[in-house]
């Protein structure tokens, strides 16, 4: 069985718009981010699954049978691995997979 190695991913402050943007874009696939009025950026996966980043770093996701929403202090972009990991507070961390 062959495994993938990565390198742990790339920590975004999740205020950070620009970087938010980007990593979301590579992770979710080009033309898939979209800006609310109010400047949530949202990554629409296939179906109804999405990523929600609101501008004060709340993040919201959502596939069915499943749903998040938190406020990270850092998200961690795995895209070798294909997860966005949500660090809580040091210890609690939400990992969201690509579907």
């Amino acid at each position: 069985m062959r495994r993938c190695i990565t390198d742990g991913g790339n920590s975004v402050d999740p205020t950070d718009r620009t970087a938010v943007r980007d990593h979301l874009e590579r992770f979710a696939g080009s033309g898939t981010v979209t800006e609310t009025d109010d400047g949530t950026l949202r990554a629409d996966f296939s179906g109804r699954t999405h990523v929600a980043v609101a501008p004060d770093g709340t993040i919201d996701t959502w596939m069915p049978l499943h749903s998040f929403a938190g406020t990270p202090e850092r998200l961690v972009f795995d895209h070798d691995s294909g997860e966005l990991r949500a660090e809580l507070d040091g210890e609690s961390v939400y990992v969201f997979r690509h579907p």
